[in-house]
């Protein structure tokens, strides 16, 4: 529940119509689902405009909006409030609502791995708190304040994913989110289009700390160079470190597969179903979260045992005797050579086989990222490889120039490579299949899945 006055304060806007003394229930955005008494802020987006709808919000019983220009409102009880910017006004409202609560806010971050790694800290802290987590992917400057707004004083946690594109994201997401405990998985070549390299990845993701002082947590894959450099820098904050090699206080030995995936950890064994290699990392953070507020091990042993994969992320299904890597979610050099990784794990009496496509938004960078990664293809052990878009042609071609054992096949889009797939792949064979979240390779994936008994041929 909101006053008018509470939201005249929150966004520093003017009252150019209507009462200034009335209550809303929530806040919306979206015009198709607003509720009677709901507060409706119209926000302009890449296909629709918000202040288009506002005439439609206010027969549906809306009594206030929130706009970024002049709007024709014939209803005098209507309070209209102006603002410079409706998206930044969402977002002064999420951070006036977060700070009503004096609960702790964690927040995390990467270049990979953030949703998987969002997910398991949310089921290893539910062990103990009622948790708020943004739903899906929802982790950018309009996901991570419609999270905040759903805050409730049931709520004894929250857990934010938080994701930028370009400078300036994480600082505003963190003014608005106010962690007092940041979380960074990895920091790699991502979102360079933007970003320009991957120091400009590093000084975007560290932003998230931005409003964090003195008594803080950071919690950080220290072995990760570029995040260990990072700790080693004077900061206020207290550093908890997790990884593989030792001086971290949460550390993986005995990394073992055997159908699901094991490690211990301080003496326990941690199990996981069926899934890349870089859950490791994922879970050790949700170990190190679940340890800073005090959840026992065991149970988040038991947590993590029980958690079941993402659809698209680095999911190891069975293919009639072989295996499918599902990782068609998103790609960049770090996730992909993860996947990569995976599939040289993976237990086959078959080929090894890698449906690739482009990995976007590299800028400048786009082509030498392409080119080294065919490098890494050619030398994983992989036995064919099908490209998918342009940019992994080249990563195809430098694989065929690399390795003249693997049977390359270049193609313009995951239908064609759909095709070559159905000639080349025998029952028993594992088949990853990775690419960015436009190049649609979840096609390919789910004409896997669909196929009888799980096998093509």
């Amino acid at each position: 529940m909101f006053t008018i006055s509470e939201i005249l304060k929150a966004v520093n806007g003017t009252l150019i119509q209507g009462p200034a003394k009335a209550d809303v229930r929530s806040v919306g955005i979206d015009s198709r689902s607003v509720k009677k008494g709901e507060l409706f802020i119209a926000i302009k987006g890449d296909v629709f405009d918000g202040h288009d709808f506002v005439a439609d919000v206010i027969a549906r019983g809306v009594r206030a909006v929130v706009v970024g220009r002049a709007v024709s409102v014939k209803a005098p009880d209507v309070s209209v409030i102006l603002v410079k910017d409706t998206v930044s006004a969402l977002g002064d409202i999420a951070r006036f609502h977060r700070l009503r609560f004096n609960v702790p806010v964690i927040a995390l971050t990467g270049s990979a791995g953030k949703t998987t790694t969002k997910e398991m800290m949310a089921a290893v802290l539910g062990r103990k708190y009622k948790v708020l987590k943004n739903e899906g992917t929802q982790n950018n400057h309009i996901g991570v304040p419609l999270t905040l707004l759903k805050l409730k004083p049931a709520h004894r946690i929250v857990v934010l994913e938080c994701g930028t594109n370009q400078p300036g994201d994480m600082a505003w997401l963190a003014d608005v989110a106010r962690p007092q405990t940041a979380v960074f998985t990895n920091i790699g070549a991502s979102h360079l289009e933007k970003l320009k390299s991957v120091k400009g990845v590093l000084q975007e993701k560290w932003a998230l700390t931005s409003h964090m002082g003195r008594g803080d947590t950071v919690i950080v894959n220290a072995d990760d160079a570029l995040l260990a450099g990072q700790i080693r820098r004077k900061n206020d904050f207290r550093v908890i470190t997790y990884g593989l090699k030792e001086g971290v206080d949460w550390q993986a030995v005995d990394i073992r597969r055997s159908g699901n995936l094991y490690f211990k950890v301080r003496g326990k064994t941690i199990e996981l179903k069926p899934c890349g290699f870089q859950n490791v990392y994922n879970a050790l953070a949700a170990v190190s979260c679940g340890a800073l507020f005090k959840v026992p091990l065991a149970a988040v042993s038991r947590v993590l045992k029980a958690f079941d994969g993402l659809a698209g992320r680095g999911q190891i299904l069975r293919l009639g005797r072989g295996w499918m890597i599902n990782d068609t979610y998103n790609a960049n050099p770090v996730s992909m050579r993860a996947a990569l990784q995976t599939l040289q794990a993976v237990e086959t009496q078959g080929q090894r086989i890698f449906v690739a496509a482009d990995m976007l938004e590299l800028g400048s960078r786009s082509r030498a990222l392409h080119l080294a990664m065919g490098e890494s293809i050619a030398a994983a052990g992989v036995d064919v490889l099908i490209s998918a878009g342009p940019m992994a042609g080249l990563m195809a071609a430098q694989a065929r120039r690399s390795n003249k054992k693997i049977q390359v096949f270049a193609c313009a889009d995951a239908q064609s490579a759909q095709k070559y797939l159905t000639k080349v792949f025998h029952n028993g064979d594992a088949v990853l299949i990775k690419g960015s979240r436009r190049m649609k390779m979840e096609q390919v994936s789910e004409f896997l899945l669909a196929s009888p008994d799980k096998k093509i041929e």
